[in-house]
């Protein structure tokens, strides 16, 4: 593993989440190991913990060290992760949440990652569709991110990473329901959106709790994916 580096501030650095999904820790405990962990833009560090607590040797990589202070004592190393440079099979896992939609090239990052991943990596991504809420004049949240080079369908995702020398083990939906303004009044900003917006949020969130496929608040796709046997 490399040497931490001296931290500095990048101005144009995009957001990132100050805690953790639920979702993504469970997507970890189920398909992770314990091994040799590469943390693809680390952002707040705070799932370097969670692996750590699993016995994984783990580096965490960003353009800048951000992490929260419960993460410091953690291995961290400045790196783009457009221009990751390791040896072949370096690392066991890879992980790589809300990463790939901000990088210029990721056919590049992925075909960098099948190199030094020798079992599994885990992805999440933003995802594209919103054919069925455009349709009441909304739009997914994350759409506003001018930061997001491409999002993401989930037959998109799966083919960049076929394309890449990947088998995908499992993709799951992120339900954007937790907060009523899970979209934005894009094509119109009257009264009449926002009430559809606040609508669409609560049938969403029954439809889910009874286990029924909701495709139009789908905010993100999580998976995990492993280099292709040749």
């Amino acid at each position: 593993m490399q040497e931490a580096v001296e931290r500095r501030a990048i101005p144009t650095l995009s957001l990132y989440s100050e805690g953790v999904s639920s979702m993504k820790l469970k997507l970890l405990d189920d398909y992770i190991y314990p091994g040799k962990v590469l943390d693809v833009g680390c952002g707040n560090g705070l799932y370097g913990l969670h692996l750590q607590g699993k016995g994984s040797d783990l580096l965490q990589i960003d353009l800048a060290d951000r992490r929260d202070k419960r993460a410091n004592q953690l291995q961290f190393c400045m790196m783009d992760a457009q221009n990751i440079n390791f040896e072949d099979n370096a690392f066991d896992h890879v992980i790589a949440f809300d990463v790939m939609e901000h990088l210029d090239d990721d056919v590049k990052f992925l075909k960098n990652i099948r190199r030094i991943c020798s079992s599994r990596l885990f992805l999440s991504v933003p995802n594209s569709d919103d054919e069925q809420v455009l349709k009441m004049g909304l739009t997914h949240i994350h759409h506003k991110d001018k930061t997001h080079r491409r999002e993401y369908s989930k037959d998109q995702l799966v083919s960049l990473l076929t394309g890449c020398g990947f088998s995908v083990l499992c993709t799951r939906p992120n339900y954007n329901t937790k907060l009523p303004n899970f979209a934005l009044a894009m094509m119109t900003s009257g009264i009449i959106s926002k009430i559809a917006a606040k609508l669409l949020f609560a049938q969403s969130k029954a439809l889910i709790k009874m286990g029924l496929f909701e495709n139009r608040t789908i905010g993100d796709w999580y998976c995990v994916a492993q280099p292709a046997k040749i």
